[in-house]
């Protein structure tokens, strides 16, 4: 029980008993109490898909979680505040505005109590969820640039930004109880976390963050590159089966549903490989007409139109399957998941397929927090 408020800490020990009298209310006994599984991913590249269910969803989506860094490191949670400021934005305007890939798209970070950051990318849009993923991916790869190019002035004033709204005086009792309610919630117990923030928020330079992109988040410098797809496919969506995952890049899949979407017509893997390794030695204009003739619309005069909608998404995943990134060489796992019913892609990425399962095979947190900080210091005169 939290007590919140203008009280003595007699005063406040009272009104809890009070409340726990007329409750009349008993400890749970030890068998009842849940346990928090706090599970410690292993390095690697995952995938989880679910199907929706309603048949009159149209929508896709996709979440990209990338794990980063220690919940309970101050510079950590700051680093990635910083990160969060600059990234979202710009997430926003190339995969939402210019490449209108869906509705809702956007950056957000979690905490996941005494366990790892998180850097949550995600995308809702009616293109298949293969597809939504490699445009995050080409996202990743060219933003480290931007990163590099960061101006430190621009950079100083998101630090000041978000040093104003930390110190901002609470306006509640409610806002203060929330505040002490988190660390509590979250079995993190560091009362003091927002003053240490602030306190390391001045210390983060633009290079910090930038360590934390190569370190977590970019595919070709992170050695402990640890990553999660979340991927909800549309009842309608045509639906990559184990055999493809493990037998086509996720380019050609990609395109495949693509094409599927737009032209109704059923896509051979096979075929649309070899034509693909043939197209790469055309240029773009040449092999999205080729590509046309073999799978026209039910409009002929949308064939060759670049700037029909339809088109327009089959030409980028066409571009993307011809000049794939070099993807992240994947180092083997410490741990073989083919004995919970997991099965890799050929890009090496694992496919979950019961997270329960999954989750039994993996480590827990500790709490990482010294037993002093426990108790707020004013409970403790």
């Amino acid at each position: 029980m939290l007590v919140v408020g203008n009280f003595e800490p007699a005063e406040a020990v009272d009104a809890a008993q009070q409340v726990n009298q007329m409750l009349k209310s008993q400890p749970l006994p030890p068998h009842s109490h849940m346990p928090s599984r706090m599970v410690n991913i292993e390095p690697g590249h995952y995938i989880y898909q679910h199907m929706g269910e309603d048949p009159n969803m149209l929508n896709n989506a996709v979440v990209a979680t990338f794990y980063c860094g220690m919940a309970t490191n101050p510079k950590d949670r700051t680093t990635m505040a910083l990160l969060l400021q600059i990234i979202d934005d710009q997430f926003f305007d190339q995969l939402r505005t210019k490449e209108q890939l869906g509705y809702n798209v956007g950056a957000s970070t979690n905490s996941f109590g005494s366990g790892k950051l998180a850097l949550k990318l995600r995308v809702e849009g009616e293109s298949n969820p293969t597809y939504l993923l490699q445009h995050i991916d080409s996202f990743i790869h060219g933003f480290r640039q931007t990163l590099v190019e960061f101006n430190t002035v621009k950079f100083d004033a998101l630090v000041e930004s978000i040093a104003s709204k930390a110190n901002e005086q609470l306006t509640s009792v409610d806002a203060e109880a929330n505040r002490m309610w988190t660390p509590i919630e979250e079995a993190t117990y560091d009362f003091a976390r927002l003053a240490d923030e602030v306190e390391s928020l001045q210390k983060v330079k633009v290079d910090d963050v930038l360590d934390m992109w190569d370190r977590y988040i970019n595919p070709q410098t992170a050695v402990t590159y640890t990553r999660v797809d979340s991927q909800l496919w549309a009842a309608k969506t045509s639906y990559p089966s184990s055999t493809d995952m493990t037998t086509w890049p996720e380019s050609i899949l990609a395109l495949a549903g693509c094409l599927e979407s737009e032209t109704h017509m059923p896509v051979d893997l096979s075929d649309l490989s070899r034509f693909v390794h043939t197209a790469v030695r055309q240029t773009s204009a040449d092999a999205l007409a080729s590509l046309a003739c073999q799978y026209p619309m039910a409009n002929s005069t949308q064939m060759i139109d670049e700037t029909a909608s339809g088109w327009s998404k089959i030409k980028n995943a066409l571009n993307m399957a011809m000049h794939p990134h070099n993807q992240h060489a994947l180092q083997d796992s410490e741990t073989n998941f083919t004995h919970v019913e997991m099965y890799q892609t050929m890009e090496g990425k694992w496919v979950i397929t019961d997270v329960d399962k999954f989750k039994a095979t993996q480590a827990l947190h500790r709490l990482p927090v010294p037993a002093i900080k426990l108790i707020p210091n004013t409970l403790t005169k």
